[in-house]
């Protein structure tokens, strides 16, 4: 199985030299309704979506053909096209067909009836697939130079637009993008990578451009080429040229005695950078003439080739004096095929209109998920079962996310699982994974151009003792899993699966050791969330079910006393101290944590030893300013709730504090991941969980009766924190919230720990870890319990 693609038994069906085969996949069963193609002069690109019980909302692939072997392409899509397992469908599939191959070989893709070609405008589908990858796809874009590679840049809303895309195919073609769809190909040049690969062919006798690309690497261009300190001896710094500038591509090979043989890969090397060269400056010339910073540079010739980026870098930045910078996208190839896959998405737009979301199993539901009988109001009034766009499109100015002029109708996650990599390239290319959900930014997130919102504390991109130390923690607590599950206490339905997780997860941890950026930025959150992705990739959708409901059925029995005992205290003061320890003792009960792991094994942590564990000092503690809030301002309106773990962390810790406020006056929203990861309660688990707390408690069953407390799915399935990456529903429910409350260390101290909001708010967690508590100057097992007033009047 390979990303939703049944790989299984597949075979090439007769295999002849010089010829295009077909690919025969015998073990396809997920559905493939519609598949794009970008036939190039040099290549054909195919992205394709698979969808089947496991990928409800949908999987998008890339992968990329010789558009020599063209006929192998066409016969690539039409099985997948073919590879629908006799269901019943009644739509016709579809080949969106883009470049200009697209009209040479309209024929061959369209040889048989039963499949519809649309062919889509070149230039707008690569525009319309830039802005999708840029806005979808985390650590998309980012420069490159030999001694600073794979710098990742944000694409700010206030920079999107205008920008100027340089398509390096066959040939060049230069873009100015001034919106959404609006755009005119300003420039361009017939020295792109047609002619790179044409040289080198008959220069060399290769045929792969791959294997071209391959020879620049060991190549010396000064043999070959006339260099500044070849005429000067020396710089010529009065006109800024060093003495290692090019003066003349090939300039050399005449001054050097024309019957002498020259190694094929400097003859590579030198025409690499005559041609990367030349593209650099024009694009340069172009932007300067439109008065434009941003210059995007796409193209399957680029296919993250080091050399390639870093001449077309030092192109750039040398014409403009440092001024600019290349832009690259680890898409690059893709962009005419992406652009041209979203031309139409008829499911997803029917869905908007009929005000439905699929719910993480799979099933349509309106509204938000909640607890009783009434129904939540969101800030406007509107009862959450709408899907008006005013609810959410109204305030689009505040929440952070980039105004299109569409409708937005879907949101990807990039999913690393099964990854790819093209050729030699510095990156790797991950499946998008639609989610159930449009995924939006906190309205409450205060981010701006001078301070971005960066959901990682600790950046270990540049960091290689920290990247050693947390690969190795996870290939710890990897191997810690194995000895949960020969003990018989997690869920597997097998131990193949999980054989079959340790063996992939692990084997990605070795890719990233030896390429930390392969998969982006490398950050504690895109390690776990990598884990989650494996297990669920293996079918192991949720190990600690069993574990989690043993927990939740103990901390349920023990809620009554615990209550009883908090309203024992007559000072509400004192009674919210106690309630928030409570929160951090709750949190100490994290089978993620492998510090703690024993303990919860062994069943020897209850919460009055986890709280006497718990050390509470300044910074990271300032429990009476909050309590001072509480005491001294109004009541908060409404409250935004991120909960971290089953069992006593929300039974026994969130629950408790959540009925304090309630009792207040305040409208609690219960934010949970949409799906399981290691024992973090999810959506679904915590309506039951707060039903049957109700059941037990007339304050909580008040709440739950009057609508005052709602639950909602993050739209997340990691245990770590993206807050410009919520569930819409959840977005529309915190719209009015004074109160942004983030429990457990996932989602305070890996990640958030730095984020600001313009409301109040309350990072509720313990050091579990100690690096992690060395990075913030604390000590393990210290609290933190940081409330910070809002940084600015609530939008």
């Amino acid at each position: 199985m390979f990303g939703g693609i049944n790989s299984t038994g597949a075979i090439i069906d007769g295999i002849k030299k010089g010829e295009a085969n077909d690919i025969l996949l015998p073990n396809q069963k997920e559905r493939v309704q519609k598949v794009a193609v970008d036939i190039g002069g040099s290549l054909a690109k195919v992205v394709y979506m698979t969808s089947g019980p496991r990928h409800q909302g949908g999987r998008l692939h890339f992968t990329a053909f010789e558009t020599d072997n063209v006929e192998q392409c066409v016969r690539f899509m039409h099985k997948l096209l073919d590879g629908d397992d006799g269901q019943d469908v009644t739509d016709r599939p579809v080949i969106m067909a883009t470049g200009g191959g697209a009209h040479r070989f309209r024929d061959l893709l369209s040889n048989e009836r039963r499949v519809e070609i649309r062919v889509e405008d070149e230039m707008e589908s690569m525009t319309a697939g830039l802005n999708f990858l840029i806005r979808e796809v985390a650590d998309e874009v980012f420069t490159y130079t030999e001694d600073r590679p794979m710098e990742f840049v944000e694409a700010g809303a206030e920079e999107e637009f205008p920008y100027m895309l340089v398509n390096i195919g066959s040939g060049v073609s230069i873009l100015r993008v001034a919106g959404e769809g609006q755009f005119e190909r300003i420039s361009g040049t017939s020295l792109g990578g047609g002619t790179l690969w044409g040289l080198l062919h008959l220069l060399t006798g290769e045929r792969s451009f791959d294997a071209m690309l391959g020879l620049t690497k060991s190549g010396d261009n000064t043999k070959v080429d006339m260099m500044v300190g070849d005429i000067y001896g020396n710089d010529y710094g009065k006109i800024g040229l060093k003495a290692s500038n090019i003066a003349s591509s090939m300039g050399g090979v005449y001054r050097k005695t024309l019957d002498k043989q020259f190694d094929d890969a400097d003859i590579a090397r030198s025409l690499l950078y005559m041609v990367s060269n030349n593209i650099g400056q024009i694009a340069y010339l172009n932007a300067q003439l439109h008065g434009i910073r941003r210059i995007y540079f796409g193209g399957y010739f680029i296919r993250g080739h080091p050399l390639t980026m870093h001449t077309l870098s030092y192109a750039i930045n040398f014409w403009s004096k440092g001024q600019m910078s290349a832009l690259f996208l680890r898409h690059e190839g893709f962009l005419g095929a992406t652009g041209a896959f979203f031309k139409t998405e008829p499911h997803a737009e029917a869905a908007a209109e009929n005000g439905l979301e699929t719910a993480a199993d799979g099933s349509e539901e309106e509204g938000v998920v909640l607890v009783g009988s009434g129904a939540a109001k969101a800030a406007d009034g509107s009862e959450e079962g709408e899907t008006t766009e005013a609810a959410v499109g109204a305030r689009g100015q505040h929440r952070g996310r980039r105004s299109t002029g569409t409708t937005k109708t879907y949101s990807f996650t990039e999913n690393f699982s099964i990854a790819g990599s093209i050729a030699d390239g510095v990156g790797s290319l991950g499946m998008l994974d639609r989610a159930p959900a449009r995924l939006m930014a906190l309205p409450q997130l205060a981010s701006s151009a001078a301070q971005p919102y960066q959901p990682d504390t600790v950046d270990l991109t540049r960091a290689p003792q920290l990247q050693e130390y947390w690969i190795s923690a996870m290939e710890r607590n990897t191997h810690g899993l194995l000895e949960l599950a020969a003990d018989g206490a997690l869920e597997l339905g097998g131990d193949a699966r999980l054989t079959q997780f340790v063996a992939l997860y692990l084997d990605h941890l070795r890719r990233l050791r030896e390429r930390p950026l392969a998969y982006g930025a490398m950050s504690v959150r895109a390690l776990l969330g990598l884990r989650e992705q494996c297990l669920h990739e293996v079918g192991l959708d949720d190990i600690f079910a069993s574990i989690k409901r043993h927990e939740t059925d103990a901390a349920l029995a023990a809620l009554p006393s615990l209550l009883a005992h908090v309203d024992g205290f007559s000072s509400p003061r004192e009674r919210l101290r106690l309630l928030l320890q409570n929160v951090l003792a709750g949190n100490m009960f994290d089978w993620g944590s492998t510090a703690l792991r024993g303990a919860l094994v062994k069943g020897t942590l209850d919460l009055a030893r986890a709280r006497d564990r718990i050390t509470w000092r300044d910074p990271f503690a300032n429990a009476d300013s909050f309590l001072g809030r509480v005491d001294n301002g109004p009541a908060y309106a409404r409250a935004l709730v991120f909960v971290d773990n089953s069992g006593a962390d929300v039974c026994l810790g969130v629950l408790p504090f959540v009925r304090f406020l309630v009792a207040h006056g305040t409208c609690v929203v219960l934010a949970a991941n949409s799906r399981p990861a290691l024992n973090d309660v999810t959506e679904r688990e915590l309506l039951a969980i707060v039903r049957r707390a109700a059941l037990v408690d007339e304050s909580l069953a008040q709440a739950v009766a009057g609508g005052q407390l709602t639950v909602c799915g993050t739209g997340s399935s990691e245990p770590c924190l993206d807050l410009r990456k919520l569930d819409e529903r959840l977005v529309r429910l915190s719209y009015g919230a004074d109160l942004v409350v983030i429990v457990g260390m996932g989602r305070a101290i890996h990640s958030n720990y730095h984020a600001r909001f313009s409301c109040d708010s309350l990072k509720l967690a313990v050091f579990k870890n100690q690096m992690a508590a060395d990075a913030a100057g604390a000590h393990i097992y210290d609290a933190l319990c940081k409330y910070v007033p809002g940084t600015a009047p609530l939008l």
